[in-house]
């Protein structure tokens, strides 16, 4: 199953019922595991793929142009400072996963936050790192 949803982030759709049935296979399969482990399982899956979005200072960059208002595109690269075909390949990336909404305008495209939580999440995080001491490294 975690092969299966890593390769949706690589573009390979995989609908949530899908998710679900391979999740309930896999219990299925291995009698050990419940449902509720196989559910489980299946919502930190969801959750790895959600974080990994952040995972990406490019991403994190075109969220913060965005978080407040909506966008153009030619806006965002122009906020961003990133060139157009990774905005292009990331805002793709960012609404097929939900997290960003589009409308067409014309010939411009403009983007905005559908998922407030991120904005939420981005915010806290800042503010988290910001104002607390960095972490010592770990001598072994």
């Amino acid at each position: 199953m975690s092969k299966q949803l890593s390769t949706n982030l690589m573009g390979d759709h995989m609908s949530e019922s899908d998710c679900r049935a391979s999740s309930a296979t896999s219990a299925a399969f291995q009698p050990w595991v419940s449902q509720d482990q196989a559910d489980i399982e299946f919502i930190l899956e969801r959750a790895s793929r959600y974080f990994s979005l952040l995972a990406e200072p490019a991403r994190l960059r075109i969220l913060q142009a965005v978080c407040d208002k909506e966008c153009s595109v030619q806006e965002i690269v122009g906020q961003t400072s990133l060139p157009q075909p990774n905005v292009s390949r990331h805002l793709s990336l960012l609404f097929n996963a939900g997290v960003l909404s589009r409308r067409r305008e014309g010939t411009f495209v403009f983007y905005k936050v559908s998922d407030p939580l991120v904005t939420q999440l981005c915010r806290t995080v800042c503010v988290h790192l910001a104002t607390s001491e960095p972490a010592k490294p770990m001598v072994v």
